[in-house]
């Protein structure tokens, strides 16, 4: 081989290992792995890869037989925040709005947006577990289980 032939194998060889030295490796995940995930396919759209998300979706199925109200889903929020499980408490509180949602209105209010005070108190919930704010989120879901 010549100079130059082995001078482009060498250039070739670091056109191909710089970039990959230069990546830096990935942090570790602080705090709940569902909400990082979260995080993460907010920023990154696309197909969507979330097992943590799945995990604790089928933790709240198989809690779910028993529960027939929003009040008991936000009671069980409100435990997940204070035990630290964030995943939990946003799908429980997911759960929450999805049935304060799918109510029967007459059809000419169908494509009407529900306006209600505890449905925006779990959206502000749902808010503070995803910044991991445990305080704000308890306090939220106070305010949508309080009568009035």
């Amino acid at each position: 081989m010549t100079m130059t032939m082995r001078g482009f194998i060498a250039l070739g060889a670091l056109a191909v290992a710089l970039p990959i030295a230069a990546q830096t490796p990935p942090t570790k995940a602080t705090g709940d792995a569902a909400i990082t995930e979260m995080q993460r396919q907010q920023a990154n759209p696309g197909i969507p890869a979330v097992p943590e998300q799945n995990r604790e979706g089928a933790m709240a199925d198989a809690r779910d037989a028993d529960w027939v109200d929003t009040r008991q889903w936000l009671d069980q929020a409100r435990a997940a925040v204070n035990e630290g499980n964030l995943g939990l408490a946003n799908e429980l509180l997911e759960r929450a709005a999805t049935r304060m949602l799918s109510r029967s209105v007459v059809p000419s209010m169908a494509a009407q947006p529900m306006h209600d005070a505890r449905l925006r108190h779990i959206t502000l919930a749902r808010e503070a577990v995803q910044r991991r704010d445990r305080g704000d989120a308890v306090r939220q879901i106070d305010l949508a289980i309080a009568p009035g």
